[in-house]
């Protein structure tokens, strides 16, 4: 079935039958839903590179996935294939193609989401790893791009974004340790100019306030790449040098290994002696040895909420679009009663 047999069974003309199927605001909602009911009982499916050539533009959305820094390791990769499934399944129920370019470098990504917009011609995007003042912003704002961001930068410009309430994580973290009696808490973050870890940092700092416990700069560390050996020397001295430390808070999966290699060496028993709490993700969840307890969220459910605000479903147009995921604490046996 092609489009010019479609429409002739519709008895309406073939701009009439793709702007349908376009959802065009031009063809009526009843003319719309009469052509789709067509089109899937005759299995007809736009050819995407047809309507491509024809219109100078694609319906393709983009998304560029960082393979340094924090992603130099494929493992670390777990929750961007979570956050793209959750997009595909979204795209997929609207015939929509996803294309993924790699970048290896921070001047690679910014030359991939020009090729995405100047050479592909794709007018959708999803951003990721937003940093605390983010320049790929700027770009897509300059080419008046339709985009939704996983992430948000500090000043949480006027723009779509879905995102984990950071600040609400660590709140949910403090409070837990707390009850187990824990005052001695250790953060280890990654840099603060990923503007998740700066809003954790921050959130860390109230926390401890409003729990009236004071700030000890020798129990925080921030580590500038997810090195695992650099990270387990960092927190195998913290622990050495302030042995009051009963619990330590890792900013992501990778330090929460280091961690435990770090407790292991110094001969602390993980659960009993010392206590480790992270966030969650495939290496801490299935991996790691003892498993972590974690704050969980929904990243599949982040990657569907993207897609949802990028195409405008139930919002009007040109709406600003927030979404901010909540945490709950996952139990695996990491943490222990202070005595």
């Amino acid at each position: 079935m092609n489009i010019k047999e479609l429409a002739k069974k519709l008895g309406l003309s073939i701009t009439t039958v793709s702007r349908a199927l376009g959802g065009y605001s031009d063809v009526s909602e009843k003319t719309r839903e009469r052509v789709k009911k067509f089109a899937n009982k005759y299995h007809y499916s736009p050819n995407p590179y047809a309507s491509t050539l024809a219109s100078g533009k694609t319906k393709t959305v983009g998304y560029v996935l960082p393979i340094y820094g924090t992603n130099t390791s494929t493992l670390n990769q777990g929750n961007f294939f979570q956050f793209i499934s959750g997009m595909s399944e979204e795209l997929l129920s609207e015939s929509i193609q996803l294309q993924i370019l790699f970048a290896k470098s921070e001047k690679e990504e910014l030359e991939a989401y020009r090729k995405l917009i100047t050479d592909h011609k794709i007018e959708n995007i999803v951003l990721q790893n937003i940093k605390t003042n983010d320049k790929r912003i700027e770009i897509l704002n300059n080419h008046k791009v339709n985009y939704v961001a996983w992430g948000k930068t500090k000043n949480k410009r006027n723009y779509s974004w879905v995102d984990l309430d950071n600040d609400n994580a660590i709140e949910v973290i403090i409070n837990y340790l707390i009850k187990k009696n824990h005052t001695d808490i250790s953060y280890i973050n990654i840099s603060e100019k990923y503007n998740f870890a700066n809003e954790r940092k921050s959130s860390f700092l109230k926390n401890l306030k409003l729990n009236n416990i004071n700030f000890n700069p020798n129990y925080y560390a921030s580590v500038k790449l997810e090195e695992p050996e650099n990270s387990f020397e960092i927190i195998k001295n913290m622990l050495t040098k302030n042995k009051k430390i009963s619990a330590i808070i890792c900013s992501t999966e990778f330090s929460a290994l280091s961690a435990i290699k770090a407790c292991n060496h110094l001969k602390y028993k993980i659960g009993k002696d010392i206590s480790i709490i992270t966030f969650d993700g495939a290496l801490v969840r299935d991996l790691s040895s003892p498993p972590i307890t974690a704050v969980s969220f929904p990243v599949k459910e982040l990657g569907k909420r993207a897609i949802n605000i990028l195409l405008n479903k139930n919002n009007k147009k040109n709406q600003t679009v927030n979404y901010l995921a909540k945490s709950e604490i996952i139990e695996r046996g990491s943490v222990h009663i202070v005595s």
